[in-house]
């Protein structure tokens, strides 16, 4: 068997108890399409049960690969605002420099991503004097409420690159923590709103395959004000290299739409933490399901018959 490469940038995640399996399968889908590769993969989180812990570590252990549980106190975020679907765990984030103090880089994933394609190109970004690389989000309008340039483009914080040393020396993580205590009525996308309101638009922008979001499939979209390009719009859908379930539908939920769900599935069949059927699902549901649709009309046409 052949050795494994040292992936050097430390993958790093967020959760709290509900979106911990759904971490697991992140990491699960960053193993499966780079197992040339071994990974440092830290969680950070307000609990994490033994028997979870153990299930990560020997799943993550038995790709070559290490994991390590980080345990923060949720009073710190007390008063910060949780808007929409968003919890506490979205501001963990901004600790991300302190925790993780022996590195110069380090990656952060969302919890409700699926990794499809190698990983190596985010060792070759050379960061300079940018604290961050990410992918712009193009669906949040209100810049102005933030204090940002007209200029300055906005992220999407699901995704980021990190320039750790950079971070600490110009204090992001305090002047986040500031920015939310002074204007909590301008959150409505948790520390991704504190974020953009303190580095406006001074970050390294990546093209939409690094940070597929679920926007790119909605038709008659205005991708005007980004600065993409037909060509790398294209690539995003057709070659992506992380798939995000960006917005509150996710690919586990049983009404969810997203044209690329199966691809969750398709990895979190091989979790420790494996559902047999997605949240909401109903046994009417899951009945319906057990007939194809070609046998429903069968059925149909047949009762039809007999009738007459």
């Amino acid at each position: 068997m052949l050795s494994k490469i040292s992936f050097e940038i430390p993958i790093v995640f967020c959760a709290d108890g509900k979106f911990i399996p759904h971490a697991m399968t992140t990491m699960l889908s960053v193993l499966k399409t780079n197992q040339d590769y071994n990974f440092q993969f830290y969680l950070l989180g307000n609990a994490l049960g033994e028997s979870q812990k153990n299930a990560i570590t020997k799943t993550v252990e038995s790709f070559g690969s290490s994991f390590e549980f980080i345990k923060l106190d949720d009073e710190v975020f007390e008063n910060f605002p949780i808007p929409h679907h968003f919890s506490k765990a979205n501001y963990y984030r901004l600790l991300i420099p302190e925790l993780i103090p022996f590195a110069k880089k380090a990656i952060y994933m969302d919890a409700d991503i699926i990794a499809v394609s190698s990983l190596r190109e985010f060792l070759k970004f050379d960061l300079k004097d940018k604290v961050l690389a990410a992918v712009v989000d193009p669906i949040y309008k209100w810049k102005t409420e933030l204090g940002m340039k007209d200029s300055a483009t906005y992220f999407n914080s699901g995704v980021m690159l990190i320039n750790l040393d950079l971070w600490k020396k110009m204090d992001i993580t305090n002047r986040s923590f500031e920015f939310v205590h002074n204007h909590p009525d301008k959150i409505r996308f948790v520390d991704q709103c504190a974020l953009n309101g303190v580095i406006d638009g001074d970050y390294l922008e990546l093209t939409p395959k690094f940070n597929q979001q679920a926007i790119l499939y909605r038709e008659g979209f205005d991708f005007d004000e980004t600065t993409w390009t037909s060509e790398q719009l294209k690539e995003a859908v057709d070659s992506p290299i992380l798939i995000h379930f960006t917005g509150p539908s996710k690919p586990w939920e049983y009404n969810s739409n997203h044209p690329r769900k199966a691809e969750y599935w398709k990895v979190q069949k091989d979790s420790p933490f494996k559902m047999n059927f997605p949240e909401g699902m109903t046994r009417a549901d899951h009945i319906k399901r057990l007939f194809p649709v070609s046998l429903k009309k069968n059925l149909k046409n047949w009762f039809s018959l007999n009738r007459g």
